[in-house]
């Protein structure tokens, strides 16, 4: 009777310790946002300054949910200074966070464009969020590179992982937004 018993918890055991009624992944960034500051620079260089951008989207909402099964920190879009406004039933894929490597971040789609049979141009942009004192900020990061292809690789958007060392950062977006 021991036996069947303990044979009983340790098969169980495993599927208790899955359980997790606990807040999904990414909620510590859930809320509504106002952007109150937004800026870019032509480069990566510390030496370039920051330069205002105009703020296309002064209010959002983050939501963490699942999409397909994966975790994710969706961006919704809001029309106003209150979070009626805000469209909860669609969520905007381009400013959706997902965890990759560890990290947040808006991993938004690279692309590729052949520069003959030999080169290949990719770009990647990447967003990774962080809590402040007063919400959030958001650095987006673009990359580009014109690489050398091997014998048998096509040019393809998939190249951005293997080669991302080989590409050069062109560009940095700042974001800062305050919970209301």
């Amino acid at each position: 009777m021991k036996t069947t018993l303990i044979a009983t918890l340790l098969i169980c055991l495993p599927l208790f310790a899955a359980c997790d009624d606990g807040a999904p992944a990414g909620s510590e960034y859930n809320g509504f946002y106002q952007v109150t500051l937004s800026q870019e620079r032509a480069s990566c260089s510390d030496q370039d300054a920051w330069t205002p951008s105009d703020i296309m989207e002064p209010y959002f909402k983050l939501k963490a949910q699942s999409f397909f099964g994966t975790p994710i920190i969706g961006w919704i879009s809001c029309t106003a200074e209150i979070e009626d406004t805000c469209d909860d039933e669609t969520i905007d894929l381009m400013g959706t966070f997902v965890k990759k490597d560890g990290i947040w971040q808006q991993y938004m789609t690279p692309s590729s464009s052949g520069g003959g049979e030999t080169t290949c141009h990719l770009t990647y942009r990447q967003g990774i969020p962080a809590l402040t004192e007063s919400g959030l900020s958001i650095t987006v990061t673009r990359r580009e590179g014109e690489i050398t292809l091997e014998a048998g690789e096509e040019c393809d958007p998939d190249l951005v992982d293997r080669y991302f060392d080989q590409m050069d950062c062109t560009q940095m977006e700042y974001l800062e937004a305050t919970r209301l």
